[in-house]
């Protein structure tokens, strides 16, 4: 007899490859960034050196000192950051798994690197589980839980756990920094959203240091 033909599986709606096609391009650009800021790193305080050379008198101050500053400012914001990610994108594999979501692991790398950009990269997360959870799961109930569940742990994390770990180091205005992140994705895409509040808040200090009663400075800060 002949044995029974097996089922056809089911086509991949084209807007799941297009997402992960976008997925594949947006880190492409961040892992690009992340090899300019180490090649950066790399030149030494040269770049420090020049900087202050050219910058003027503070009110407080060396502009040697300033500097230093922004750069100590800067630096707590990519350490912290990381290890908030590490962390969130560990319990966002941990619930993708327990939800039944296709490779966690898978969501939890994407976590740590989106999370780097402010806004823009929870609503991409956001987005692309809900892609996912359409052509994965059947009831409407299943398919919110994913984005849902992440959702939760961003707002956990953003009210909760990030006040706590930046500390005083880098109170910025929330409207200054969406602003300046999409100005920074409109400029120079990934990369520019990237750099958008490391470079406010270098800023933020610089104006602070240059003029103490700026009214630019009162705005940046939150």
């Amino acid at each position: 007899a002949q044995a029974p033909a097996a089922p056809p599986s089911a086509p991949i709606p084209p807007f799941v490859g297009r997402v992960f096609t976008t997925t594949a391009g947006v880190l492409g650009t961040f892992l690009q960034t992340i090899v300019l800021l180490f090649l950066l790193l790399a030149t030494g305080d040269l770049f420090t050196r020049k900087l202050a050379a050219v910058m003027p008198k503070p009110a407080k101050g060396t502009p040697e000192q300033t500097v230093e500053e922004a750069e100590a400012v800067v630096r707590r914001y990519l350490v912290v950051t990381a290890l908030i990610n590490l962390g969130q994108g560990v319990l966002v594999a941990l619930t993708m798994w327990l939800i039944g979501m296709p490779t966690p692991p898978l969501w939890g790398a994407l976590t740590f690197g989106f999370e780097f950009l402010p806004y823009i990269g929870a609503l991409f997360m956001v987005i692309s589980l809900t892609v996912t959870g359409l052509a994965t799961f059947e009831g409407i109930g299943q398919v919110l839980l994913a984005p849902g569940a992440y959702i939760i742990i961003s707002t956990i994390q953003n009210n909760a756990v990030s006040p706590f770990a930046y500390g005083s180091g880098l109170r910025l205005n929330p409207l200054a920094v969406l602003v300046s992140v999409l100005i920074g994705w409109f400029l120079w895409g990934v990369a520019g959203a990237f750099v958008a509040v490391p470079l406010l808040a270098a800023v933020k200090i610089f104006i602070d240091r240059l003029n103490r009663d700026s009214r630019l400075a009162a705005v940046l800060e939150e």
